[in-house]
């Protein structure tokens, strides 16, 4: 695999990147939360049309290949206009607003009016059929460090519905989260790496969030990352959750394109063809020794054979997996069980069997072969499917839309073309004559470094500072510095407290009241604050006290001082041993959660470790510890 901080050579790499808006929906007035209660369900099957060119978009066409029922389950929080039986109503002015702020943000001009366009998305997860989207700024420049980056454009669009379930049958979706706004922004292809595109995506997503109106929820941000390497096309990769994710999944894209590029340059010299005729070998003793194949036959499927002229080699060896491509082409339309020559023996077929179906197939020395397991009336399409991929895979790289796994990608669809747009009849022209930019304009945040110049000056640590400002508590720290002073305890503080899922503002600054009247020390805010869903009885805090455990050592004399403490009176276990035992059963039982979503994960751990050392151990040492446990997982990836 490509290091992370490699910087290849003719990579051009694009994001586009989208934050959930507060408040109401985007075209009714239903509230923005998922997760609300449900009301009912109904279904709908969407079919292809053609376009206004009486073209059929390739990307919807092969979506309409599934064949899938979708079920939608109504919500509260969901009317007529996500059911589709209601036209939409106007944005609100609130939403428009933000979407202006953060075009101005990134440097962008303002359109003259908003123009909402459709675009055909008939995977069910709009039950239109289409996802509306009008553009509301064009043309920014972003200073990421100290290299600008082009901004294509920032656009206001619809969220789609959430996926509960999916079987071979049908696709379960929810209406909750239908509607939610969607600011998109998409800069253009002046990335050259994986790293510098993490860091582009942490400096957009910063400044963007200065605007105050984008949802703080996990999955409420997402980045979309388009990326082409010399020799190839453009690729776009969607649904990459985390900053973490953008360089790994980068990295093995970038390895998978240069992988195209060679397999194709080996095809050149070789006698390639796509006439495939597939053999029934359904009947043959080959297969006896194979649980696939007999389980397959079982639920009725038939086994094919078919020669691949002039791939032997490049299917299963070392770097190439043209093999691999061509299974994903064929399991996106639902058809499984694709294995090749270059991966046998094995699947219970020997060397010998691998031998005999190879002469009964005619394959010559630079030929493979390959194997289906499928229903009989799949062949045609299975045939148009491979022999579409083997003509890509003689040009190199092809145009597609892949979905991010954790480290890698997956094909979707081919990449979708323009007859994939056309003109929102139901929504007017939103004009933003001058006047409006201006008052919008005047509601513009600093720049990020300006804001934490400012919080620097203020006596915060810097780093802290931009800590603050990405959790969108800077606000909250600034007021308490002005309030208590001490501003390096009270970044380190409040870094702990938006640190836990529910960050009680109320209850930080309860301590920080007593911790500046002197009645607790500044090491106790931590442990107290973390530890205050695990309070201990009165009678254990009596025993504690009685014990005269820590009364002598912080020389606190009267008994209401000890009680302040509180907490912090707890006993010291003898050895670190208990806590690293406890940081390492968690970690070790979370390392899929910890790979998937990076340092991200350190919160979630922090709570699941706090309720098994229920106050034995400070906060800043549990913090350093999971931290340390947290790197060396992702250090072994």
């Amino acid at each position: 695999m490509r290091s992370l901080t490699e910087e290849p050579n003719d990579v051009k790499i694009g994001l586009e990147i989208h934050f959930q808006v507060r408040g109401r929906k985007l075209f009714c007035e239903c509230e923005g939360e998922e997760d609300t209660k449900e009301l009912g369900t109904f279904s709908r099957k969407l079919t292809v049309v053609s376009g206004e060119k009486s073209e059929k978009d390739a990307a919807a066409l092969q979506e309409s290949m599934k064949g899938k029922l979708f079920e939608y389950v109504r919500t509260e929080n969901s009317c007529l206009v996500e059911m589709d039986e209601e036209p939409p109503h106007l944005p609100g002015r609130e939403t428009l607003d933000t979407a202006i702020i953060v075009s101005l943000i990134l440097g962008c001009r303002i359109v003259d009016n908003v123009h909402f366009m459709r675009k055909i998305v008939i995977d069910g997860s709009n039950t239109s059929g289409f996802q509306r989207t009008g553009i509301v700024g064009l043309r920014g420049v972003f200073k990421s460090d100290s290299k600008s980056i082009g901004i294509t454009s920032v656009t206001l669009e619809e969220e789609a519905c959430k996926k509960i379930r999916e079987d071979e049958r049908k696709i379960v979706y929810s209406l909750d989260r239908l509607g939610i706004p969607l600011i998109e922004i998409s800069t253009d292809p002046d990335i050259r790496s994986p790293k510098e595109a993490r860091e582009v995506a942490q400096s957009i997503g910063l400044a963007v969030k200065q605007s105050g109106m984008i949802r703080r929820e996990a999955s409420s941000i997402r980045q979309d990352l388009n990326v082409s390497i010399r020799g190839g096309n453009r690729v776009e990769i969607k649904g990459v959750q985390s900053l973490s994710q953008i360089e790994r999944v980068l990295a093995n894209e970038i390895e998978r394109q240069e992988s195209l590029v060679e397999i194709a340059k080996i095809l050149k010299g070789r006698p390639v063809s796509t006439d495939l005729a597939l053999e029934d070998l359904t009947g043959s003793s080959l297969f006896s020794a194979s649980e696939l194949f007999a389980k397959g036959v079982k639920s009725g499927k038939r086994i094919y054979g078919f020669s691949l002229p002039g791939l032997s080699g490049v299917l299963n060896k070392d770097k190439f997996r043209l093999g691999r491509e061509i299974a994903g082409r064929l399991k996106a339309v639902g058809i499984g069980g694709f294995i090749h020559s270059d991966e046998l023996p094995n699947y219970g077929i020997g060397e010998s069997e691998k031998s005999e179906i190879s002469e009964r197939l005619r394959t010559k020395d630079d030929d493979a072969f390959g194997l289906v397991i499928l229903e009989p009336t799949k062949i045609e399409m299975c045939i148009e499917i491979i022999q579409g991929r083997v003509r890509e895979a003689m040009i190199g790289v092809p145009a597609e839309t892949r979905g991010a796994m954790e480290n890698g990608t997956r094909f979707l669809r081919p990449l979708p073309g323009s007859s994939r747009m056309y003109p929102e009849t139901d929504i007017p022209l939103i004009p933003l004559d001058s006047s409006y930019v201006r008052e919008v304009e005047k509601r513009v945040p600093p720049t990020v470094e300006k804001r934490v110049d400012y919080l620097e000056s203020l006596g915060i640590p810097r780093q802290e500072a931009f800590n603050s400002l990405w959790k969108e508590y800077d606000d909250v720290l600034e007021s308490f510095v002005k309030e208590y002073g001490n501003p390096k305890i009270c970044a380190k503080f409040l870094s702990v407290v938006y640190s836990t899922d529910s960050p009680d503002v109320n209850e930080a600054r309860n301590l920080m009241a007593r911790y500046a009247r002197g009645n607790i020390p500044s090491e106790s805010l931590e442990s107290l604050y973390l530890e205050g869903e695990f309070k201990l009885s009165e009678k254990r805090k009596i025993v504690l006290v009685r014990k005269g455990s820590v009364r002598s050592s912080l020389g606190i004399e009267d008994e209401e001082g000890i009680r302040e403490i509180g907490l912090d009176f707890r006993i010291k276990n003898e050895s670190n041993q208990e806590l690293i035992k406890i940081v390492e059963s968690v970690v070790g039982d979370n390392e899929e959660l910890i790979r998937e979503k990076g340092e991200a994960s350190f919160k979630l751990l922090m709570g699941l470790v706090m309720k098994q050392a229920r106050g034995q151990f400070e906060g800043k040492e549990i913090s350093e510890l999971l931290t340390q446990k947290i790197k060396q997982v992702l250090a072994r990836q």
